[in-house]
């Protein structure tokens, strides 16, 4: 928390200005300087001051919390059937990948995180960036009634009150966002973070040609999910499409490999690969530090995604 911005505490724009100005940037740049300082660098008065500082201490002192609540998850629920594989679910403090073509499943897989840990995270908070306009409340409230058994319409709403969308319009607004992202994570009660998909975000703004830029960009993001996943304890997960890669040693070979290069690949702590395979669609654990390489066949019903058992 020492490394939350300024700004995200909701001030005007003035006042983070002025902190700007004197390079206090960061709660721990505003909590090393007394009053005094404050006022010479500022010219803020007494009173305000007073006023930022019980802000600050209010988001970032200790808060007495429920003994059930320091028990953190270690997973969170994905699917009956392939979390026992999974052995747990999707692993908290982690990035998990999701690969694959187009039509394979990636975004009714992530509908259906959302509705299973707003529903039964410990803690329920789901952040979803569509960055596709691929989320469809519809389907969601499918997946809730016909996997789950939701039709109270109290529960429904209670359940999707849990789930705040996001539609950025590319990378650089979701760098600018980490502080805000971090207090939506602490007062929402956010459990999960779903990004669908980065593949697709980071396609639009950067070009083949603009490599280095791109990388310089995802390797700043992925350092700032890591630091998220890892410090609330919370899963993060990303779906991802697919590219050719042609092999120069072989003539006229190619394959699908996941997109966005190898050093994003070394980011992520885990990657589940949809593919199909003699007309099945199978999910493949491909990267885990967990897990040997796996695959499950599955297929997307009412319910969402299921394993064909």
């Amino acid at each position: 928390m020492a490394n939350l911005k300024i700004k995200a505490l909701g001030l005007p724009a003035a006042v983070t200005d002025k902190f700007a100005n004197q390079k206090i940037i960061t709660v721990k740049d505003f909590l090393t300087l007394n009053y005094m300082e404050l006022h010479r660098k500022t010219g803020l008065t007494y009173q305000k001051l007073s006023l930022i500082t019980e802000a600050v201490n209010k988001l970032t002192a200790p808060v007495p919390v429920q003994a059930s609540f320091l028990n953190q998850p270690s997973h969170i629920m994905f699917n009956d059937e392939l979390d026992l594989f999974l052995q747990g679910g999707i692993k908290c403090g982690h990035i998990t990948e999701f690969s694959g073509s187009p039509g394979l499943g990636k975004t009714q897989l992530c509908l259906q995180l959302a509705v299973s840990n707003s529903l039964f995270g410990k803690v329920p908070g789901v952040l979803y960036i569509d960055s596709e306009g691929a989320f469809n409340p519809t389907r969601l409230l499918q997946i809730g009634v016909h996997k789950f058994g939701i039709e109270n319409e109290k529960d429904m709403e209670n359940w999707l009150n849990r789930i705040h969308v996001w539609r950025p319009e590319n990378l650089n607004d979701i760098s600018k966002e980490m502080s805000s992202m971090e207090l939506l994570i602490i007062k929402q009660r956010i459990g999960l973070l779903i990004i669908d998909s980065m593949g697709s975000i980071v396609r639009r703004q950067y070009g083949a040609e603009q490599s280095i830029e791109r990388g310089t960009k995802l390797c700043s993001l992925s350092s700032h999910l890591k630091q998220l996943a890892h410090t609330f304890n919370i899963a993060v997960v990303v779906t991802n499409h697919v590219t050719t890669k042609f092999s120069h040693s072989i003539e006229n070979s190619a394959s699908i490999i996941p997109a966005l290069g190898p050093s994003w690949s070394h980011w992520i702590n885990s990657r589940l690969h949809l593919t199909v395979l003699n007309n099945k669609r199978q999910i493949v654990v491909s990267k885990s530090p967990e897990l040997p390489e796996i695959t499950f066949a599955y297929q997307i019903s009412t319910k969402g995604l299921e394993l064909d058992v």
